[in-house]
């Protein structure tokens, strides 16, 4: 599926199917804001994802740092914050990871890469794609380049160690997390049938921050994706019913995207307006965070 706008083309592809368990899509972004100033935007907080940069640049930072040049290709761990990007032209792909794809096809435990974006050809961690970036970076069309991932992640698939059990944990908190019913950890670890530290190392180690933390961004997620898609709605109609009250839910705005819901508003948000809505289309879901881990 495909969506345009003035400024660009936004397309998500789904993997191979043995793949879908460890990674949400893969993406193709061509933006262009011809003479216009350099577009400005948020991209929310997410999981893992590896982006290679076909042409063009997009420097970003995690808010509230300085924006710098982000590298050709480059590993951005789970995020907890927003990452604010700026772009005039640029043609983009990337691979959106699931937690079980992070433990899968990276070394590295996830919180030393939480908030974080990496330079992939300089991290012994993220070396698969590296790899795959020498075989990318002189195409263009985005069914072959979505076909060289499949051929790398496939391969990468057959050789990766395997524990099915941990598996399972991972895919268990998956979808507890992506469940609205679970407000709190106390839920988490009835859900799961974890303990409160068993919890702890678990998502430190591949889901990239606390239990506590990740309940938080699922909450305020699910209250923003309700607003992205329903633009005329207003805040209080649009909050997850485990908000307290408007002023808990602004509080939570302020955290996770350095700024006030009315000056999030206020914002044009060309490029993440078009992403939502193509990811939509495509795969049902706004947000990388809040697709469930696919049924067996």
């Amino acid at each position: 599926m495909q969506s345009l706008n003035q400024h660009g083309q936004f397309r998500f592809i789904q993997p191979h199917p043995a793949l879908k368990r460890y990674l949400s899509s893969y993406y193709f972004f061509e933006i262009d804001a011809g003479d216009e100033l350099p577009q400005d935007d948020l991209l929310y907080p997410e999981w893992a994802s590896a982006r290679f940069m076909l042409r063009g640049s997009i420097p970003a930072a995690v808010v509230p740092d300085p924006l710098e040049d982000v590298p050709r290709v480059s590993m951005t761990g789970p995020t907890s914050r927003a990452v604010r990007i700026q772009c005039v032209s640029a043609v983009m792909v990337g691979i959106g990871m699931l937690p079980l794809g992070w433990m899968k096809f990276c070394s590295p435990s996830a919180d030393a890469h939480g908030d974080r974006v990496v330079d992939v050809e300089s991290e012994p961690g993220f070396s698969l794609f590296a790899a795959i970036w020498q075989d990318i970076k002189s195409l263009s069309d985005p069914e072959s380049i979505a076909a060289k991932f499949d051929e790398y992640l496939l391969a990468a698939l057959k050789i990766a160690s395997e524990n099915p059990a941990k598996e399972l944990e991972i895919e268990r908190v998956h979808t507890a997390l992506a469940n609205p019913e679970i407000a709190d950890v106390a839920a988490l670890e009835l859900a799961t049938g974890l303990t409160v530290q068993q919890l702890e190392r678990l998502c430190r180690r591949t889901f990239g921050f606390t239990p506590k933390k990740l309940l938080r961004r699922q909450r305020f997620l699910r209250s923003l994706a309700v607003q992205m898609m329903n633009p005329d709605m207003k805040w209080s109609n649009a909050l997850d019913p485990h908000y307290h009250d408007q002023a808990h839910f602004n509080r939570d705005f302020r955290d996770f995207m350095g700024m006030s819901p009315s000056e999030y508003l206020a914002m044009p948000r060309p490029i993440s307006r078009g992403a939502v809505l193509a990811r939509n289309a495509a795969l049902g879901d706004p947000l990388q965070v809040l697709q469930s881990p696919p049924i067996k």
